[in-house]
């Protein structure tokens, strides 16, 4: 018997130690302007790199999927210049992983449509 208050009692002050050491980190909704402003301008410039290494990339490769993965791992280096300065900004990494990811993920579809209508005109 006395075990199992022993038991209950360290279970107990597990729960509440890990409540205190939870870090707390900033959300959107504490982002200033300047914030908001690097993330337009790393996202416009993720997407103008996209557009200008697809652009050159169409004179030797012919499949635009081949082209948008080596547009993406050529301007990576954009986006993870935005995600850590997310994180300096403490920010939650797994939201900001996401965040970025999903920048990315936009961009990668603008420019694989884009493709796509190119290479399907260009057929006609």
């Amino acid at each position: 018997m006395n075990y199992k208050k022993y038991y209950c009692l360290f279970s107990l002050l597990c729960l509440m130690n890990l409540n205190v050491n939870a870090e707390e980190y900033n959300t959107s909704a504490n982002m200033t302007s300047e914030e908001y402003q690097s993330i337009r301008t790393a996202s416009a410039e993720h997407m103008n790199c996209m557009n200008e290494f697809a652009i050159t990339q169409l004179e030797h490769q012919t499949d635009p999927r081949v082209v948008t993965d080596h547009a993406m791992k050529e301007c990576s280096p954009i986006l993870e210049e935005l995600y850590n300065t997310l994180l300096k900004g403490n920010y939650a990494p797994e939201a900001m992983r996401r965040f970025v990811s999903s920048i990315s993920n936009k961009s990668a579809n603008k420019i694989l449509s884009k493709l796509m209508m190119y290479m399907a005109g260009k057929s006609q």
